[in-house]
């Protein structure tokens, strides 16, 4: 065999990885936003299931980000999205339910503004800290900030109440909790092209 084919071998190996996790990560949101609809309340706030789910995205990314480096991961997050929003619209079409249009854009968008900014903080964090416990749940923290406040705003049209910024803070509550969990795995090292690539 050579050095050629042997290389070609070890990058389709790559890749099917990868894919794997892309398809991880999509899954995942594809869950979360039917999750979505499914409610429950905490005293006077209402809460969906999904929020048990969301932290479970920025996990997947980052774990993408360890293995295969910021530029896979952030495709991988594109096709994420777009195969959701398909997703959506076929199940919808399914259902022979009108589309919602305004949630719908307010979750994707959110999910892609969200991704993004987990992916650069928590990028910067790898390649140039030792994966500091609270830097990694600053990171979570911030995109779950930004994800929640766009989808809920998306959702309610807008409009601000009361209930709004209660459900939006013990949203948040919850999701840090779930967080604390993840990033006991997420600080744990990944071998990868990535991890490599900083080592050298």
């Amino acid at each position: 065999m050579t050095k050629g084919s042997a290389r070609k071998q070890v990058t389709k190996k790559e890749e099917v990885s990868s894919w794997t996790y892309i398809l991880l990560l999509t899954a995942v949101a594809i869950l979360g936003w039917v999750l979505g609809n499914f409610d429950f309340n905490i005293g006077k706030a209402s809460l969906t299931v999904a929020i048990f789910v969301y932290p479970l995205r920025y996990f997947v990314a980052n774990i993408i980000t360890k293995k295969y480096g910021y530029k896979e991961t952030m495709n991988g997050i594109s096709y994420s999205a777009c195969l959701m929003l398909l997703f959506i619209i076929v199940v919808s079409l399914l259902a022979q339910k009108d589309i919602d249009y305004i949630p719908v854009t307010g979750e994707v968008f959110a999910y892609l503004a969200s991704q993004m900014i987990n992916l650069t903080l928590y990028y910067y964090l790898f390649m140039n800290t030792d994966n500091n416990k609270l830097a990694i749940l600053a990171t979570y923290v911030f995109a779950m900030l930004v994800d929640n406040l766009i989808s809920m705003l998306f959702i309610s049209r807008m409009v601000m109440v009361d209930a709004f910024w209660r459900t939006y803070f013990v949203t948040i509550l919850i999701e840090v909790i779930i967080s604390i969990i993840l990033i006991n795995f997420d600080n744990k090292k990944i071998t990868g092209p990535s991890s490599k690539r900083r080592r050298k």
